[in-house]
């Protein structure tokens, strides 16, 4: 009798032990006792089978069945480092930070720090946007393309110029390429007119050099083509009083070969011895013979080279 009540024993306990749920109960003096619900916490386990239990304060939660006195905390999302403040969070599950828009969390199970995004540059275009949990990727315009400012969304594709334009500057990764209409430009015409000047100064100065050189062969032939009567002539003849330079050298030939040119020549005295007379002799019968200086003189040109 007493094999069988021990058997009856053991197989209630071993019902009672199968009987307890060990996710909304637990074992206390081989007890199976119950557990508070999510968002609740225990205050006094004295009774097993019925506990008393209190919900969670704010920024606190409890996610699942606990005997234990104290709920978790929530995490604190302060403003100042990027997070969006909480509001209302829940009692019953861990409520993450989130952090602003540009910004995204350091680590997707914790999300402990706020990172801002990368901001894509010109010449680049956005890849795929920025989550509150990923980082903006970027990519390089291709070539023909560009993009002028930040986080462009997409490239576009450099101007075509039309008929009549020409391109002004190049496109490039970051601008688009201009066009302009087909004339000649500023830079153009200066430098055009720059050498028009430059060339009709180089012109005036050949002109002047070969004007200069044809006089002085002139002068040359002139003076080189003395007639045969003039080849006797000393390098500076005296002509009368005077010597003949170049430039009057030049006036002779000018006047052809008719030119004479006569050496100067002495003056013979042809005078004859005066005769005694009442009129020039004195009254003791000398002669007086007048001076050179005291006679008159009759005016008459020197003898000399005369040019007829």
């Amino acid at each position: 009798m007493s094999t069988v009540f021990t058997l009856c024993l053991v197989a209630m306990m071993f019902c009672l032990v199968l009987s307890c749920e060990e996710q909304t109960h637990y074992m206390k003096e081989n007890k199976c006792c119950k557990m508070c619900g999510p968002g609740k916490r225990m205050l006094v386990d004295d009774n097993c089978e019925d506990p008393r239990c209190q919900d969670c304060l704010d920024g606190e939660y409890q996610s699942t069945y606990t005997h234990d006195t104290k709920c978790e905390r929530q995490p604190s999302c302060d403003t100042n480092l990027h997070f969006l403040p909480q509001s209302n969070p829940s009692k019953t599950e861990l409520s993450k930070c989130q952090c602003k828009h540009g910004y995204y969390c350091s680590a997707e199970d914790e999300c402990s720090t706020c990172k801002k995004h990368t901001v894509c540059k010109p010449g680049q275009r956005i890849l795929k946007n920025g989550t509150s949990i990923s980082d903006t990727a970027c990519a390089a315009c291709i070539d023909g393309t560009f993009s002028s400012h930040d986080s462009a969304s997409t490239c576009f594709e450099w101007t075509k110029c039309k008929a009549g334009y020409v391109q002004g500057t190049s496109g490039n990764l970051t601008s688009d390429r201009t066009c302009v209409q087909h004339t000649p430009s500023d830079r153009v015409t200066i430098l055009l007119f720059v050498g028009g000047v430059l060339l009709l100064i180089i012109a005036a100065i050949v002109l002047m050099i070969y004007i200069r050189k044809r006089k002085i062969g002139w002068n040359r032939v002139k003076v080189n083509f003395i007639p045969k009567s003039f080849k006797n002539i000393p390098k500076n003849p005296i002509v009368g009083i005077g010597i003949i330079q170049n430039g009057d050298i030049q006036a002779l030939c000018e006047r052809g070969d008719q030119t004479i040119i006569q050496q100067p020549q002495e003056d013979i005295d042809n005078t004859e011895p005066v005769s005694p007379s009442s009129s020039n002799v004195t009254e003791n019968g000398n002669v007086v013979e007048q001076e050179d200086g005291k006679h008159s003189i009759i005016a008459s040109s020197e003898t000399g080279s005369t040019f007829f």
